[in-house]
């Protein structure tokens, strides 16, 4: 069954309870690694737990980096396998150790020089100052298997290997929870360690799952020369991910602190509803990983209900799953609160945050998953929006505007911040229903006759790459005229709608539709990825027809292993492409040349997105042609270049 058949046609509940699982079983181990860790150093003290509340935001941080690393990594990789670049996907991949060990040595570094300050920051307590330094040197001092991990996971998961990081993340959570009792009460006549025992078992258990990742995941490290564009590469397209995942890191040190101010009791409170969170979101986090690639196939196919309809699906199960979370918190939130700790202070200060933050359960459902919509249909900055709109811009003032009130109303900033963000989100999702794609008529595709390759014959093959305005695309069919070959360029756009079930409209405007914020996140979404795949498919099969013209799409690069291409590039001034943009679609001057601007950096961006290379650079290129000559006599320079080297290309 392929891809438009999955994700376009088979009925939504049965796809998300299909898809779900596997993600469900690897949440769930983490989240029993979570529990179980606690349970066990609160068993051992209540100093040790509340510095595991306090430690908390640094191991996210930490996350943040390693997996927002690896995002970067598996995302250029996708992309490069789409188009067929295995060779160069290898080369990103072998970017990844190097890049893992170097960002480790720097947090490694840190952690140790800032973590007694960190700690005194965060609790008057000498105790806890004591167990917060050190767990917290051995966490994140020790944390290469969890760098390393993170990266060659992501490098797996890019080539289609979803089992052995899975594997590695079960045998790796496995060990940590065996290694908790063991080291630190000291069972079996090893040491008594406490929460330094506690520190170990989690860095064993990390560096577990990284040594079984390794022998699939490593790549021979690539050439020193080329790591710092591969580098710059990853981060543009990581760093929004590590943004993101640090927008939660601070926020929660923020409500960290301001707790402090009432008592260790309540910081140690705020880390229990965080361990107790983790487990009954694990429905609700598969469900939003699972919905994005139905939701992004079906926005670029244009099959709006089909979007909202997932949306709506994964909103009622999410309800539905966390009423349970929500009866919990304000049913049994003691007995909840009394399997990790006895400290009566504790639990009565955790037993009124619970009711409050149960509450917040249901719109928390709304809030999250709207983020995870705009991420699909390629509106990334509404996404990132929204999620730093609940995390820094209401989260941690609220928390501070509600303590002035008193500790019991601190816990009122959880449900006020999920309903103000699912507010906002239903806002962004009524502008996403208004715009003009959503509510356009869907364009009828060309016919039967159309969408078939064009006889030709084997010869030469001329890409034309063009700045707006040059007159390319014209120039380009007037020589498929001359030379009485095949000439593509909507033609191309049909062929790889047909080809993918995508629309035909959402391929064409692809490099249009980027938008100058977070472009390389728009480019690298699940969709337009199908869709440049496709095109990159379409390209060589037109090649391998025969001799042709083919305009845009980056085909000079993808055609770069076919000996028979002629690469043109057509330019010309910047005075002369606004008279031909006024002359053809009407623009006023101030018009033409904005739109001449977006349209050239836009090319470049998709360009630079497939090739890795600068866009209108000659030594890509076996022609570059000024039209400000005219287009017949471009057009004449052209078919004249053609004919005298057509047997030298051949």
């Amino acid at each position: 069954m392929d891809t438009s058949q999955i994700f376009g046609t088979e009925k939504i509940s049965r796809l998300l309870f299909r898809l779900a699982p596997p993600v469900m079983l690897a949440q769930l181990i983490q989240a029993l690694y979570n529990i179980i860790d606690s349970l066990f150093v609160g068993r051992y003290s209540d100093s040790g737990l509340t510095a595991l509340s306090i430690i908390y935001p640094l191991q996210l941080l930490m996350i943040a980096l390693a997996v927002g690393t690896g995002v970067g990594i598996n995302t250029v990789m996708a992309a490069k396998l789409g188009s067929g670049s295995k060779k160069e996907a290898e080369e990103y991949a072998g970017v990844g150790t190097p890049l893992a060990a170097a960002l480790w040595f720097l947090f490694a570094l840190f952690c140790w020089l800032v973590m007694p300050a960190y700690a005194r920051m965060s609790t008057d307590s000498s105790k806890v100052i004591t167990d917060v330094i050190m767990y917290g040197r051995i966490v994140c001092i020790f944390s290469f298997g969890l760098f390393l991990e993170s990266v060659w996971t992501k490098i797996l998961q890019a080539q289609g290997d979803m089992k052995t990081p899975m594997a590695a993340q079960i045998i790796g959570a496995a060990v940590n929870i065996v290694l908790d009792p063991l080291l630190i009460f000291g069972i079996f006549g090893l040491p008594e360690m406490g929460i330094a025992g506690a520190a170990v078992a989690t860095v064993s258990g990390q560096i577990t799952a990284a040594l079984i990742v390794m022998k699939k995941g490593f790549r021979k490290p690539a050439a020193i020369l080329e790591f710092p564009r591969r580098t710059a590469k990853i981060f543009r397209l990581g760093l929004p991910n590590i943004l993101m995942q640090s927008a939660y890191t601070f926020y929660i040190l923020g409500l960290n602190l301001i707790l402090s101010t009432f008592s260790d009791q309540a910081v140690t409170a705020l880390g229990l509803y965080y361990k107790w969170q983790t487990f009954f979101f694990i429905p609700l986090g598969a469900m939003q990983t699972c919905i994005v690639p139905i939701i992004s196939f079906n926005y670029a196919a244009r099959n709006i209900d089909r979007c909202k309809k997932t949306l709506m699906t994964a909103i009622g199960f999410g309800m539905g799953l966390m009423v349970l979370g929500t009866l919990c918190f304000n049913c049994i939130p003691a007995q909840m609160l009394r399997m990790f700790t006895k400290d009566e202070a504790v639990i009565a200060i955790g037993s009124v945050g619970f009711h409050f933050v149960g509450v917040s359960f249901l719109p928390m459902v709304t809030s999250l998953t709207f983020p995870v919509f705009f991420q699909a249909v390629g509106k990334s900055l509404k996404s990132s929006l929204l999620t730093i709109i609940r995390t820094v811009v209401l989260f941690v003032p609220l928390g501070f505007l509600f303590s002035r009130f008193g500790l019991n109303w601190f816990w009122l900033t959880f449900p006020v911040t999920e309903i103000i963000t699912t507010f906002v989100g239903f806002l962004y999702y009524q502008q996403f229903l208004d715009s003009d794609y959503v509510r356009t008529p869907v364009a009828l595709p060309l016919d039967g006759n159309d969408i078939f390759l064009k006889p030709s014959k084997p010869g030469v093959i001329i890409t034309i790459a063009r700045e707006h305005g040059s007159s390319g695309k014209q120039i380009g069919r007037l020589v498929a005229e001359e030379l009485g070959i095949p000439f593509y360029y909507k033609e191309m756009v049909a062929l790889a709608a047909h080809e993918s079930g995508l629309d035909q409209e959402f391929i064409s405007d692809i490099h249009k539709n980027a938008p100058d914020i977070l472009r390389e996140l728009y480019l690298n979404s699940g969709a337009v990825r199908i869709a440049i795949a496709a095109q990159a498919k379409i390209i060589r099969k037109i090649a391998d027809n025969g001799s042709c013209v083919i305009v845009g799409r980056a085909a000079d690069y993808v055609l770069r292993d076919y000996k028979n291409v002629v690469r043109i590039f057509i330019h010309a001034p910047k005075r002369y492409r606004i008279r031909c943009v006024m002359e053809m679609y009407g623009d006023s001057s101030a018009e033409a040349r904005r739109n001449i601007r977006r349209s050239d950096k836009a090319r470049s961006a998709y360009y630079r997105h497939i090739s890795g290379r600068r866009w209108a650079d000659r030594r890509h290129y076996n022609l570059m042609i000024d039209s400000s000559v005219g287009v017949q006599e471009t057009t004449n320079l052209i078919v004249a270049y053609v004919s005298g080297n057509s047997e030298k290309t051949v």
